[in-house]
């Protein structure tokens, strides 16, 4: 399986969370070989391109604990779905 397949399978299973960790996850990869690319030719610039996977990882954590209260909050205050299964009689 590659990974485009992997991807568009998180899509229709509904894994949203999981989709935007690979995104941050990504752009983070890419930033990092950018800046080190960068920073060949010009530090200053190289380590200026490395504030983006710091904001990228900062918007993450904050983006999983605001998924994780959310989460919380609608099993804990939203009423469940009964069992629509019959009572058995005995």
């Amino acid at each position: 399986m590659n990974i485009l397949e992997y991807f568009s399978r998180l899509h229709k299973e509904k894994r949203e969370l999981a989709l935007l960790e690979w995104t941050y996850l990504v752009m983070v990869v890419i930033s990092v070989l950018v800046a080190g690319i960068f920073a060949l030719f010009n530090q200053a610039l190289g380590v200026g391109i490395l504030i983006v996977p710091l904001v990228a990882f900062i918007a993450m954590s904050m983006n999983v604990v605001a998924w994780a209260l959310i989460k919380l909050a609608a099993d804990t205050f939203l009423p469940k779905k009964a069992d629509k299964k019959p009572l058995k009689k005995k």
